[in-house]
């Protein structure tokens, strides 16, 4: 009943939503892939952009963005963490042109390790790796 119940949701969500999901899911593979087999090629783009002076977006096309890449996260079973996610966006508004920040950042955990972060930002919203961004030192931005 739980599957049922997730696929009927799916077909409440619209066309965009819908097909965003989908491609999302192939770049959730694409990512798992490429970070599994192939880090060497897979690199954030080293460009950063001041996303300030850029124009406006449909911020409605950028919220189904988020929710097909948090929907897809939710529901995969093989890893998909934040710099997944994080590449998946990249490769997402790099292909619609829409202005986007990637920030890489390191804190100390309640056990001393360092942990890292990394999440995505459009017209100052968080899109992935939701956190308090003032735990985090940012090492870099993309």
């Amino acid at each position: 009943m739980k599957i049922l119940r997730k696929i009927i949701s799916f077909f409440r969500f619209t066309l965009r939503q819908k097909l965003l999901i989908i491609v999302v899911c192939f770049l959730a593979i694409y990512s798992f892939i490429l970070f599994r087999f192939f880090k060497h090629a897979a690199k954030f783009k080293n460009i950063y952009k001041d996303v300030n002076n850029e124009k406006d977006f449909d911020k409605s096309f950028i919220k189904d963005i988020r929710l097909a890449i948090n929907v897809v996260g939710k529901y995969i079973f093989w890893e998909n963490v934040c710099r997944h996610q994080a590449y998946q966006a990249m490769i997402l508004f790099s292909f619609f042109n829409i202005p986007y920040q990637i920030f890489v950042g390191f804190k100390k955990n309640l056990n001393g390790q360092i942990e890292g972060h990394a999440w995505t930002v459009v017209n100052g919203e968080m899109i992935t790796g939701f956190c308090k961004v003032e735990e985090y030192v940012v090492q870099n931005v993309y």
